[in-house]
């Protein structure tokens, strides 16, 4: 995230995360500047703020989603404790979140909230209670269990059968009136109850997990109260300003846990360098090692091949001797046979060798 802070104001927003991190900025900040403040920028734009507490709340908004058994947030504000600009809260979110993958999602949770005003979705179970029975009247008397998919908007919720293409033809509306009640249920056939009544019918929830349950009725409760989205985005924004997301921490201790956040982080990457360096330097010895080894098989190779061709050459020379001396021998045998069968008298020769000529000569 950082190498966006580095760009100007129109660099921030070409990215969807930072749009809708700047949405929800513009939200919560339009009861903070008047119109008829002049304007602070040279092209006549205002300049946004928003309060400490406004920070505070939107901090601790994704806090709680990412962390929700730790659901505050320690931060320390910039300078100007009293106005903070969008490029400070980036600031802040890249210091309390640093790893953008963690950050995405809970940035669009948290924007469905209060920007579309979806303030809970999820699955959940269903069924109709008929007239005559009571929240905790006869179960034998209900209809069967139904899965659905379940949106919560202000003064309506709407019901998609998982059983059933998602289209709007087969959605089921739920329309909220100030007759609306939200009651908690018992525990029933595996299931966490809560029933609802509204002056068309009365219907029961179920979750199979009970802290679920909870959030449903409390999120059920909040759209029964404000049935428009005016009604709750005016709710919203008094909540935020309130100084209670300020805390009571020291700012020191602030200070000090996200500056001990950020080392920590760069530690770890520090770390992951030199693991990486350490990896790099056992596979440069590994290559040097093989590269070393194989210079030592081809030396190896090259003294017996030149072993092989010494002996060769060697072994050429005395045959060349030998056959040498076979034909000298070839041909002196031949003269003296020669002149034997001439009957030339100046060679005498004994029988024996005669013999001898003969022979050596049938051989060769």
């Amino acid at each position: 995230m950082k190498k966006y802070l580095e760009d100007d104001d129109g660099g921030l927003l070409t990215d969807p995360l930072f749009q809708r991190l700047f949405r929800l900025f513009l939200l919560f900040s339009e009861n903070s500047v008047t119109s008829t403040e002049p304007s602070n920028l040279p092209n006549g734009r205002v300049l946004n703020y928003l309060t400490p507490a406004q920070a505070h709340f939107l901090i601790n908004e994704l806090y709680r989603l990412i962390k929700p058994r730790k659901p505050t947030a320690i931060i320390q504000l910039p300078p100007h404790p009293e106005k903070i600009t969008f490029r400070e809260l980036v600031e802040i979110c890249d210091l309390v979140f640093p790893d953008r993958k963690i950050l995405e999602p809970v940035v669009d949770r948290i924007f469905d909230r209060y920007v579309s005003q979806i303030v809970n979705k999820g699955f959940v179970m269903c069924r109709r209670i008929p007239s005559k029975v009571t929240c905790i009247g006869k179960k034998s008397n209900s209809k069967k269990w139904k899965s659905f998919w379940c949106t919560l908007i202000p003064g309506t919720i709407f019901l998609w059968p998982l059983h059933k293409p998602p289209t709007v033809a087969n959605r089921q509306t739920i329309s909220l009136d100030s007759n609306t009640v939200v009651h908690m249920g018992t525990f029933e056939e595996d299931r966490f109850t809560w029933q609802l009544f509204t002056s068309k019918g009365k219907f029961q929830f179920g979750h199979f997990d009970e802290i679920q349950r909870q959030h449903w009725i409390s999120d059920m409760s909040l759209v029964v109260e404000f049935r428009t989205k005016a009604d709750l985005l005016d709710y919203d924004r008094a909540y935020s300003t309130k100084s209670e997301h300020l805390g009571n921490h020291d700012k020191d201790i602030s200070w000090k846990l996200a500056l001990e956040s950020e080392n920590h982080r760069l530690t770890e990457l520090l770390n992951e360098e030199r693991k990486a360096l350490y990896d790099e330097e056992i596979v440069r010895q590994l290559a040097t090692r093989m590269l070393d080894e194989e210079r030592e098989r081809n030396e190896k190779m090259e003294k017996i091949l030149q072993d092989c061709q010494d002996q060769l050459e060697m072994e050429r020379e005395i045959r060349m001797h030998l056959e040498q001396r076979l034909s000298e021998q070839v041909l002196t045998n031949t003269s003296l046979l020669e002149a034997a069968a001439s009957g030339d008298s100046t060679t005498k020769l004994t029988p024996d060798q005669l013999d001898y000529l003969i022979i050596s000569t049938q051989s060769i």
